[in-house]
């Protein structure tokens, strides 16, 4: 099974839908960013990439590429939780209409998911499950070919 690498994506900017109350948050000159809320309760939203925003609204290009229709993908995160594996990635596929068509959550130690082939856009949210601290670097987006060999 091949991966050919698609997007390597950073923390970018703080956005409105992350839930950071109470949290320390700071940027390495590396660009890593470390958070800590040992009260932040398991399932809140950490931080949110999109893949298309609605500029006039919130004055931000997307972070995340195009995706191709029926592919299957996978998150390679350069992250330290502690507890160890205490986050987990949310993939939201939306249609046309911003309706919400499916919701894959992934779990360490993969994070492989399949892009419905109605999906206009979507989004990728780091979520909280038991994490008290976190060191992030970047996660990488790559597409996997199940037919190499």
């Amino acid at each position: 099974m091949a991966s050919d690498e698609i997007a390597t994506v950073r923390w970018g900017s703080i956005n409105s839908r992350a839930s950071l109350y109470g949290s320390a948050l700071s940027l390495d000159p590396s660009g890593e960013v470390r958070l800590v809320n040992r009260l932040m309760p398991s399932g809140t939203t950490m931080q949110e990439w999109y893949s298309f925003t609605d500029y006039q609204a919130v004055r931000e290009a997307p972070t995340l590429p195009l995706l191709r229709h029926g592919g299957r993908y996978r998150i390679a995160p350069t992250i330290r939780s502690m507890p160890a594996d205490s986050v987990v990635f949310e993939v939201r596929c939306f249609d046309r209409f911003d309706e919400l068509l499916r919701v894959d959550v992934l779990y360490p130690p993969t994070y492989e998911f399949e892009y419905p082939r109605d999906c206009h856009h979507y989004t990728i949210r780091l979520m909280n499950a038991g994490c008290d601290e976190l060191r992030f670097t970047s996660f990488t987006l790559l597409e996997v070919d199940d037919h190499a060999r």
